[in-house]
């Protein structure tokens, strides 16, 4: 008999104030907390797809240096700094979240409640040691070192999950979407923590535009920009599917998304040549 994992005292308080919320409570006590954490799941992406549309409009602006520092300058504040922190909590969700769907659907991992456990745990660690690096914003590491060993680590992850999810009977873009969530999931960690070790990294016109002259940051640029939109697309797709019925209404959104994401990549490449 499988063991009953205890709750905590700091899990129950926490179930607690959730249930005070009336949706939440509602939601709960009629189709269960894996409901909640299944829609908190789509709205974390949906919040990451606006996030890096944005981003990739932030990038445009890298095209005239001097008003690129002057909007980062106008915008390094603490209102701004805490929202781009904010990011960190759908990021670590939706990523930890989705490694724990791909244990629950390839690995059999039926421990949910100690999957969980483990994915509140690593996110609270992760958003704090990120709060730590906008406060302190004074930590120094090679680009290319950082990024290789997060590279490494991400092929790694994606070669896992594609040698054990290509032998089964689901589609071709089911089975895309896992293997571009393990490569992204540390490449996702990454981009946060490099970003904001040091408030040049991310906001310095000259340090961005030095750093992507590398061919190796200019190609794995590429093809983090072709991935994400990937995911990003098939992801609003399945969501999409799940609520309107096959028809006409369907094909034309999904039409819809498949050109947003396609205009996307292609200014988001267009971009990373030209700079």
């Amino acid at each position: 008999m499988e063991k009953v994992l205890q709750i905590t005292k700091v899990e129950s308080y926490i179930i607690s104030l959730m249930g005070k919320f009336p949706v939440l409570s509602y939601y709960a006590n009629t189709r269960g907390w894996s409901f909640l954490i299944t829609w908190g799941h789509r709205l974390a992406g949906l919040t990451l797809v606006g996030y890096m549309f944005a981003h990739i409009y932030t990038l445009s602006l890298l095209f005239s240096p001097a008003g690129f520092d002057a909007d980062m300058k106008f915008l390094h504040n603490f209102v701004f700094s805490f929202l781009e922190w904010c990011v960190a909590i759908p990021l670590i969700f939706h990523s930890l979240n989705g490694g724990r769907l791909i244990l629950y659907e390839l690995f059999h991992v039926r421990a949910e409640e100690i999957v969980i456990r483990f994915m509140i745990i690593l996110g609270l660690i992760y958003i704090f040691i990120v709060g730590f690096f906008f406060i302190e914003e004074a930590q120094q590491i090679s680009a290319t070192l950082f990024w290789s060993i997060t590279v490494t680590v991400s092929l790694i992850a994606c070669f896992i999950i594609l040698f054990k999810i290509w032998v089964t009977d689901n589609s071709i873009l089911w089975k895309l979407q896992r293997i571009t969530g393990a490569f992204m999931f540390p490449m996702l960690i990454g981009h946060m923590f490099f970003m904001h070790m040091n408030y040049l990294t991310g906001h310095d016109s000259k340090t961005i535009l030095e750093r992507i002259q590398s061919p190796f940051i200019k190609g794995m640029d590429l093809v983090f920009i072709v991935l994400l939109l990937f995911h990003a697309g098939y992801g609003l797709f399945s969501i999409i599917a799940d609520y309107i019925k096959p028809g006409l209404l369907l094909k034309s959104l999904t039409f819809l998304v498949i050109i947003v994401m396609a205009i996307s990549a292609f200014f988001g490449i267009r971009i990373v040549f030209a700079l």
